[in-house]
């Protein structure tokens, strides 16, 4: 290999615009790394929808870089800096091709990544990485997280540059699926936990855009999902929500080929919404579903709204979504009461998250980096 040059690509506001043969390409190498971590292609986005979700707002700004062998990208870095909230945090995902491994890629990717978090004045650099759950998951060292739940692979590629560049792994994540031709019982498990809580809520539906006057209810469910789940050691602070970002999200999911189908709990005596379940599909691949946020407000925890509102939305799946089928969920080892509800609906394990973090040392002014 001749030597890697590794430069910042800028992200195009179309694929006809300057750049968006060089995204097309690196959208390509993304979808290369999910397509041999999982044999599959149901983590894969296409590069029109890739851009949707990575150009700049209010709520995030997208930084990409790449590395190129001859010309050829072979590798890439991808940052998220959160604009309205954890203004400390910068999110990052590097992923080589897998012929390209072992040949300082992803170091020199990192260091590019961590002079844009410094420059933006951030500290703390969050990323995950995958694996599946093979038949031989088991053989070999593993790393454990200090919350003692779950492990991952030590030999993984990610785990040794991870540690090797100072993160440290400080959660692990359960990946599960669910093959809706298997999917069974689903209304009696909707209807037995109805009935412990239906004397109090009441479950209402909608699908893509939120209705206006449960905006502020909803904002804040949202918000509450960004530190009630189990964190493991993450440094994450509560986001913000409101209706200005619930209403952007919701565009540019639609302008991405994204639909939702979202569940909630309504406290009768209140009208309030107390918790919440999503559903996301993209048009490109309508047999794979994504379920994305759970929650239930902790007072009005110990109805079984959780298993209420998942039982209900997979059940709209089977009725609205007809081409659905299979659901992917990741949920923190830790947290053993979703799992359950996960494991009583039909999921079942198919691959491990990683979460890492790393804290920079904080350069003082007129210093070099590197001295503290």
């Amino acid at each position: 290999m001749r030597t890697a040059t590794i430069e910042q690509l800028p992200i195009p506001a179309t694929l006809d615009a300057e750049g968006g043969d060089g995204f097309r390409r690196s959208a390509a190498v993304s979808n290369a790394v999910e397509r041999g971590v999982w044999g599959h292609d149901d983590f894969c986005t296409a590069a029109d929808e890739r851009l949707v979700m990575l150009q700049p707002g209010p709520d995030r700004e997208y930084v990409l870089g790449v590395a190129r062998d001859d010309g050829a990208i072979v590798a890439n870095a991808r940052l998220g800096f959160p604009a309205r909230d954890n203004l400390q945090s910068a999110f990052l995902q590097i992923e080589v091709l897998p012929a390209y491994r072992r040949r300082g890629l992803g170091a020199a990717l990192l260091a590019f990544a961590e002079r844009e978090v410094r420059l933006r004045g951030r500290t703390t650099i969050m990323s995950w990485s995958d694996t599946a759950v093979r038949d031989d998951r088991e053989a070999g060292a593993v790393l454990v997280p200090p919350t003692g739940a779950g492990s991952f692979p030590a030999g993984d590629a990610s785990a040794i540059l991870a540690l090797r560049s100072g993160f440290e792994l400080v959660q692990v994540d359960r990946m599960s699926v669910l093959h809706l031709d298997r999917l069974e019982g689903v209304t009696q498990l909707e209807r037995d936990a109805g009935r412990v809580g239906a004397s109090d809520y009441e479950v209402v539906a909608w699908g893509g855009r939120c209705p206006d006057g449960l905006l502020a209810d909803y904002s804040l469910l949202r918000q509450r999902m960004s530190t009630d789940p189990p964190l493991g050691g993450f440094a994450q602070e509560e986001e913000r929500w409101d209706a200005g970002r619930i209403r952007r999200e919701e565009e540019k999911s639609s302008e991405g080929g994204t639909s939702m189908l979202v569940c909630a709990a309504r406290h009768r005596a209140t009208g309030q919404l107390v918790g919440h379940t999503i559903l996301e599909r993209f048009e490109s691949r309508p047999s794979v579903v994504y379920q994305e946020d759970t929650l239930v407000l902790e007072e009005h925890r110990g109805h079984r709204l959780g298993l209420w509102l998942k039982a209900a939305n997979l059940r709209r799946v089977l009725t609205e979504w007809r081409g659905a089928e299979r659901v992917y969920t990741w949920n923190a080892e830790e947290n053993t009461f979703m799992l359950d509800v996960n494991v009583a609906l039909g999921f079942r394990p198919a691959g491990r998250t990683a979460g890492w973090q790393k804290v920079l040392p904080q350069v003082r002014f007129g210093e070099p980096p590197g001295v503290t």
